[in-house]
């Protein structure tokens, strides 16, 4: 399973692990970063924060990741030739990071945990969604 960012920040706050199958994508990763320096977290936080980093597999950005990016990317602006966006949703931009963190959960097939609609597009190609 994948948790979007604003859940591991809920974690941290809390100081609760991740369930043992998680993994965090790279790009999660320097949000949190940047979300703690602009924050100002304590050094509580940060060091729960850089436990989890050490705890759980970090998945990094590879060229198979990117192919799946970009298929998102087209999908959500109703460009993906072949595979219309599906009734009664619209074309939309996503942040590129959202992109990349759906993009890690569909290579991986793993279910994406978030509290935000971001992503409530996707589950047609093929995103499972634990909606919070």
């Amino acid at each position: 399973m994948i948790f979007d960012t604003n859940l591991i920040i809920e974690h941290i706050r809390r100081q609760r692990v991740l369930p043992a199958r998680a993994v965090i994508p790279v790009v999660v990763v320097g949000e949190l970063e940047a979300f703690a320096l602009k924050s100002d977290w304590g050094y509580q936080k940060v060091s729960f924060m850089q436990t989890l980093f050490e705890r759980y597999p970090v998945v990094t950005i590879i060229r198979d990741l990117a192919n799946i990016y970009a298929r998102i990317d087209a999908y959500s602006q109703g460009k993906l030739k072949g595979q219309p966006i599906a009734p009664g949703l619209t074309a939309r931009n996503m942040g590129k990071n959202d992109l990349w963190i759906a993009a890690t959960a569909l290579f991986l097939d793993l279910e994406l945990h978030t509290t935000d609609n971001d992503f409530n597009h996707l589950p047609p190609l093929g995103l499972r969604l634990a909606r919070y």
